[in-house]
Parts: structure tokens; sequence; C-alpha cells
């Protein structure tokens, strides 16, 4: 398991971020004759180390980063520390998170701010459309920062990371309810949840005509940092009436024309 992003706290890493690809992918033998050395490989994909540079609000409380305003009294920097702590719990956790731009696993190189329209273009069939890469971290340094203005400048250390089963925190927030059209289905939760849901927080089911729930892939994900969040998938070309199922919850029908 892994966790997402703290809700409400922006995702920008800075130039001055700096990158280092390969350590620890070979170890060096010594051989008897001549002080020689040879080197195996050991890991065909080391960790990537990240000295990531981040400026997060610490002065206007209840503002999230794309200036609105939330009922939290909370500043973006405390939002931050907060999930540091008591949720990525130290590193402990890994988080899914849009893959840094110079990420050596990085393949598409579309930004998480445009999956609405990355989406549309996929579904107008652009080629050259791409959902966005994203790659699991850890933060395995202490967060220090230096105060600039209404902004503390934080670096750490991150590590890219293969996941495996971890223990996260209960989320409080739950579905209220749910929407469907052909294509995707809006998930409106009960609050704004602590951390940001991910394209594997919930399992979707579609019914077509009547008939038992069928498994459906989600093949894209956004979510507005509020209540509302959205599933993709491909969209229905077979006539009938279909629903669709999210955990206990049930869309209204929706209609694909004979």
């Amino acid at each position: 398991m892994y966790i997402g992003w703290p809700n409400n706290v922006n995702k920008e890493i800075l130039d001055s971020t700096t990158v280092s690809v390969g350590n620890g992918a070979t170890v060096e033998d010594s051989l008897e004759s001549g002080g020689q050395k040879k080197r195996r490989l050991v890991s065909a994909n080391p960790p990537d180390k990240y000295s990531v540079t981040m400026a997060f609000n610490c002065v206007d409380k209840g503002f999230t980063p794309d200036g609105g305003f939330i009922n939290d009294n909370l500043t973006e920097l405390e939002r931050f520390y907060a999930w540091y702590k008591y949720v990525h719990c130290y590193g402990a956790n890994p988080v899914l998170f849009p893959a840094i731009l110079i990420n050596s696993n990085r393949k598409n190189g579309e930004s998480q701010e445009s999956i609405e329209h990355i989406i549309e273009r996929i579904r107008n069939g652009d080629p050259t459309a791409k959902l966005p890469d994203n790659e699991y971290y850890i933060i395995t340094s202490p967060v220090e920062g230096a105060k600039s203005g209404h902004h503390l400048q934080v670096t750490m250390t991150w590590e890219t990371y293969a996941t495996g089963a971890y223990t996260i925190p209960d989320e409080v927030s739950e579905i209220d309810h749910i929407e469907a059209e052909n294509g995707s289905v809006t998930i409106t939760l009960t609050s704004m949840p602590q951390t940001e849901p991910t394209i594997n927080t919930w399992q979707l089911s579609i019914s077509k005509d009547s008939a038992t729930p069928v498994s459906e892939n989600i093949i894209a994900f956004s979510f507005d940092g509020n209540v509302t969040a959205k599933l993709y998938f491909t969209p229905k070309v077979t006539a009938g009436s279909y629903v669709a199922y999210v955990e206990d919850k049930v869309s209204n029908p929706f209609v694909v024309g004979v």
C-alpha cells in the first residue's frame, strides 16, 4: 500500500532540486593479482535520490495553493508537517507523487495538473496524449527550511521506492454519493480528506440492463483538492442502460443510445 500527497499542499518541485541516479547499482571486488578491481551489477534499478526543494506558505491560514479558502485554520506548511509526521511517518509509508521531471523512470512527460485536458485529448484521438507518470517516493532525511517572505523553503532527500505492505492511518472522509455518465463517475465525499485519494483508492463496477455488476478498469483519475474526485473508464458503445457502483454507493443510470 501507499499514501497520497497531503491535500491542499502544492506539488511544485523547485528548480534547485538535484538528482543522483545509479548510486548502489554496482559493487567493486578486489582481485588478488595486481590490485585490479572488478565491478558487478547488484541492482538493475537502484533508487534515484533527490535533494528536493519546495516552498510552503507558512503565514496565511485556511488558504489553498490556488488561492481558494477552506475552513481548516491551517497554513499550507502546517498541513505538510502534519502529513509528514503522522501519515508519511517520517518516511515509513511510500507516497504516490507525479514523477519528478528528472526521474530516471519517467516516460510520458505530462503534468498532473493538466490531467483533465489530457483525458479530453485522449478521447479526441490525439496519439501524442499520454497520462502522467507517477512514482513512489519516501523522504529519507530530516526536513530543513529557511523562511522567505510568507513561505518556508524546505529541502529534503527523496528516494524512489518499491512498495510493500504498510499500515496506513484510517481516513475519516467517506463517499456521500456518486454520479455517472458514459466514460466517467464523479465521487462526492462527505468531507475534505486529509490526504489525496489515488487511482487505486476505490474500485469501480458497472451493471448493464440490471445484470450483475462487472469490475471496470479505471483508466484515469482526478481530484479537485476538496470533496470531488472522478474515475474515468472506457466509454460504453453497446446500447443499454448502465449503473455504476463504488463501495456501497449506486449511481444514477446513464443510457447509451440504441
